[in-house]
């Protein structure tokens, strides 16, 4: 009897184990290229675990800011390894022009947001809220009695040489910071040289530094050697909620209206997990997440926030309508002279 029994048991596992294997082997692999920082210690502690759950797959990240992730597509491109991309509403602009954008699938969770969130017709989705606006150490200024920051013109201050940092033109923030100097000084999108004579003349003599990396920025503001950045909303909640005595507004002539947005990548070798994925981002589940965590505010007109955290973001369609809108469709199509001026006059 106890023969039989062994016998049988050994059967049974001879057959479960090609299933167990199979399983093993069914599991897929999503290439997701976003944010570095505190927006990757958001997705990889909260927000890909359960999708990773759910769906048996293993999502691997490529953090990098959104001019790296564009590139990464390019260099990729007919052979794109890539299967989600978030970048700023600006570059995902350009993402779309260059065909790296899948139509979205999932009706129901475009249909969830507000309109100004479905970007070229459904090819991208915004993930969340922000705006651009001016960070200061709070500690910093009050210990030597200096004026808490109002206006872009602020870039300017004599009191603040060589402790401004300013993120790059390869950056979204860098651009807002060129495009807001030029119209401040009688400029525009389409008439840029204002901006490029103030950032030259006026703001460059108080930057230590023209940074890009979210990491550094934050190490910078915690080793005191910068006082005050350009930054984005969510980014300088990120450090309010590590408990950095950090500062945060829009100036008076206005915040930048700062979107994330994603897409699933054309071409990608698992189109149905990222299109799941995008639709995952942009869940009231995640977007409420993203407002806690991150400080960006929801674009899904479902989210729900407490009065605490939905007192800290954009929040609803009338918060948003205040923003300064950017003429992407100008920039875009004069980006890459900007930046060869930009490395040429300015961050030389």
């Amino acid at each position: 009897m106890r023969k039989a029994l062994l016998a049988a048991a050994s059967l049974l596992g001879l057959m479960a184990a090609p299933q167990l294997a199979g399983t093993a082997l069914a599991q897929q692999r999503l290439v997701v290229a976003a944010y570095g920082g505190s927006y990757e210690k958001v997705m990889r502690e909260q927000v890909i675990p359960p999708f990773e759950k759910a769906n048996n797959v293993q999502v691997d990240y490529l953090a990098g800011n959104s001019t790296d992730s564009l590139a990464k597509l390019q260099a990729q491109k007919g052979n794109q390894q890539i299967g989600v991309v978030v970048l700023d509403d600006g570059p995902m602009y350009q993402a779309i022009s260059l065909g790296f954008c899948q139509q979205v699938t999932d009706k129901a969770a475009q249909d969830a947001l507000y309109p100004i969130a479905v970007l070229g017709g459904g090819k991208a989705l915004g993930t969340g809220f922000g705006y651009t606006g001016l960070a200061w150490n709070e500690k910093l200024f009050k210990e030597r009695n200096l004026p808490a920051p109002t206006s872009w013109k602020d870039l300017e201050r004599a009191d603040l040489e060589q402790r401004i940092s300013i993120p790059g033109i390869d950056n979204t923030y860098g651009v807002h910071t060129l495009v807001m100097m030029a119209r401040i000084n009688g400029g525009s999108e389409k008439n840029i040289d204002p901006g490029f004579r103030a950032m030259r003349q006026k703001v460059n003599p108080n930057v230590l530094a023209y940074e890009s990396s979210p990491g550094k920025m934050s190490e910078m503001f915690q080793s005191g050697e910068i006082w005050m950045a350009v930054w984005g909303s969510s980014r300088a909640r990120a450090m309010q909620l590590a408990g950095f005595p950090m500062g945060f507004i829009a100036p008076k002539e206005g915040g930048v209206a700062l979107m994330t947005a994603t897409c699933a990548v054309e071409g990608s070798p698992s189109p149905d997990l990222a299109q799941k994925f995008v639709a995952h981002l942009v869940s009231p589940e995640v977007e409420a997440i993203f407002s806690k965590e991150y400080g960006s505010g929801p674009t899904n007109k479902n989210t729900k926030l407490s009065p605490e955290v939905a007192s800290t973001v954009i929040y609803g369609e009338d918060q948003v309508s205040k923003l300064i809108a950017m003429d992407w469709e100008t920039i875009n199509a004069n980006r890459m002279d900007w930046t060869r001026r930009w490395q040429r006059e300015v961050e030389r």
